[in-house]
């Protein structure tokens, strides 16, 4: 009777720290079980490299982990396929349908995670089962590596196809020649400039002037002060005024006409 004994203690002793083993586990993982929360699902066109219990952020605040990964097939809802992501999210956190539910931490120096970010205005509070079918998709490194490779290509074609004109005897002649004509431009106007300090600067003074001057008589004349302004922006002066000048065309003795 002993040894069943010690075989059923052995037995409970190895049932027992598998389950402490297992809690640590979960423990250490962020896992945990008879927490109060619900579910969500989101789903992505692409998620990198997430899977099941990577953490869930709010803000950056750890607030649950990832439960599930599926992939959802073309169908009548959707031309391509996505992927749904269902996470949990503790009780004491509101998720609202205008929050950015986004995959983040997809680089070396990161952990891959799924982030809520809580957005202004007014929104319809996420209950248990929910989805947000317009989650946001991580840049795929190794898109940004390929769009990399190509700008460094074109670089290098320029670098190669601008050391070949360099190498052409007559480009560096007409370079030469162009720093040249440049440098005496530059010594021209230093020497026109140089003791006509006061003179330029009278200039710009002057100049400035007679803008101002002309700015406010586009402005008298907007406002139609003045003869000239009156002529503009009215009609009927114009109109007097064109008819006296046909009349006088036709009738040119009345203008010796004496009354």
């Amino acid at each position: 009777m002993a040894k069943p004994r010690f075989e059923v203690a052995v037995g409970l002793f190895v049932v027992l720290g598998f389950l402490i083993l297992s809690m640590i586990v979960f423990f250490v993982s962020g896992v945990y079980f008879f927490r109060p929360g619900y579910h969500l699902k989101a789903q992505f066109d692409y998620v990198g490299i997430i899977d099941r219990g990577a953490p869930v952020r709010f803000s950056g605040v750890r607030v649950g982990e990832v439960t599930k990964v599926d992939i959802l097939e073309p169908g009548e809802e959707r031309k391509t396929a996505k992927i749904e992501v269902t996470f949990f999210v503790e009780r004491h956190v509101v998720v609202k349908d205008n929050y950015e539910v986004s995959v983040r931490g997809n680089h070396v120096m990161s952990e891959p995670h799924v982030s809520i970010t809580p957005m202004s205005g007014e929104g319809r509070v996420l209950k248990d089962g929910d989805v947000v079918k317009e989650g946001i998709s991580p840049f795929a490194m190794d898109d940004m590596f390929q769009e990399g490779q190509v700008i460094l290509e074109r670089m290098g074609k320029l670098l190669e196809d601008i050391g070949t004109a360099f190498e052409d005897p007559e480009t560096k002649v007409m370079l030469s020649d162009s720093l040249k004509n440049m440098n005496n431009l530059l010594k021209s106007l230093n020497e026109i400039v140089v003791g006509e300090e006061e003179e330029y600067r009278a200039m710009i003074v002057n100049f400035n002037r007679v803008a101002d001057e002309m700015a406010e008589m586009l402005e008298r004349l907007n406002r139609a002060e003045g003869t000239i302004g009156k002529l503009i922006t009215e009609d009927e002066v114009y109109l007097d005024l064109r008819d006296f000048v046909k009349d006088i065309k036709t009738h040119p003795w009345r203008l010796l006409k004496k009354d």
